[in-house]
């Protein structure tokens, strides 16, 4: 009887680490899988700001030359349209 006993106890004990190492290695692989995709997440976000940095600074540059370059009634006429708008 206590062979029985043990040997079916011993099968459980097995089974027990198996199904027990098959749930922490799908731990695991979720939290690396979780933890990738979460730098990825934050990789792709600066380099979003960057490039919305630069258009940013692009279009900056091209509001000041456009004033440099405009003459003063036309600046005037353009401002006058802005307030009244």
């Amino acid at each position: 009887m206590m062979g029985v006993a043990h040997a079916l106890l011993t099968g459980l004990g097995r089974r027990a680490v198996l199904y027990g190492a098959i749930v922490v290695a799908v731990i695991v692989a979720l939290w690396v899988a979780f933890r990738q995709g979460r730098q990825a997440a934050k990789a792709e976000l600066a380099v979003r700001r960057a490039d919305a940095r630069v258009r940013s600074m692009q279009t900056s540059k091209d509001t000041r030359h456009d004033v440099q370059n405009t003459d003063r009634t036309d600046l005037e006429r353009r401002a006058h349209r802005w307030m009244r708008d």
